[in-house]
């Protein structure tokens, strides 16, 4: 695939474009930079649902619902490997990907179905709201609203400037940094 822009190149970076970078190598950070400030923001927000109140196997079953519906196999990359870590196992993970609300344990359908709602209506329904709220707090609901829509966009971002995947996978291991040099950068 090309990509519809030119992604910033790591020589034509700023001082403070290349940490961002040295955060999270990859061209998602690329095309962000693209922007005049919200690289480092996006990132920083990304890495907020890491120590957030969902656990790791809940996030990834978010993430992966979404990278599906939106047909985002940089998400799909970057995500399959935590979503295996978590536990999750290729028929779990198919039937994630699928909606196959049937073979899931009750709340990971609830979860699948409310991801679904908001991802192809642009809105839970009663039903999926409550049905997720028998299994998850309304601060988790809070939260598994705003992975998902984080996850949206950032499909929609890469999808709209035909951003080509990476050669390997980013780790999101040192972006709890750009989350605390915007923190304090807000402060």
């Amino acid at each position: 695939m090309t990509s519809r822009v030119a992604l910033t190149e790591l020589a034509d970076m700023t001082d403070e474009q290349r940490v961002v970078y040295e955060k999270f190598q990859s061209n998602l950070t690329r095309a962000l930079l693209l922007t005049k400030n919200s690289a480092a923001a996006h990132l920083a927000l990304g890495a907020t649902f890491t120590v957030g109140l969902l656990s790791l196997l809940d996030r990834e079953v978010i993430v992966l619902r979404v990278a599906k519906l939106r047909d985002s196999e940089f998400e799909r990359m970057l995500h399959y490997p935590l979503a295996r870590k978590a536990g999750l196992n290729e028929t779990e993970i198919k039937a994630i990907e699928d909606g196959l609300l049937d073979e899931m344990p009750p709340s990971r359908a609830a979860l699948v179905r409310y991801v679904t709602d908001c991802m192809l209506e642009h809105k839970a329904s009663e039903e999926a709201f409550w049905a997720l709220h028998e299994h998850y707090s309304q601060n988790e609901i809070a939260e598994v609203t705003h992975l998902a829509g984080h996850s949206a966009m950032t499909a929609m971002f890469l999808a709209s400037l035909d951003i080509p995947l990476d050669e390997g996978i980013a780790s999101w291991g040192r972006l709890t940094e750009v989350q605390g040099k915007v923190n304090t950068a807000s402060s």
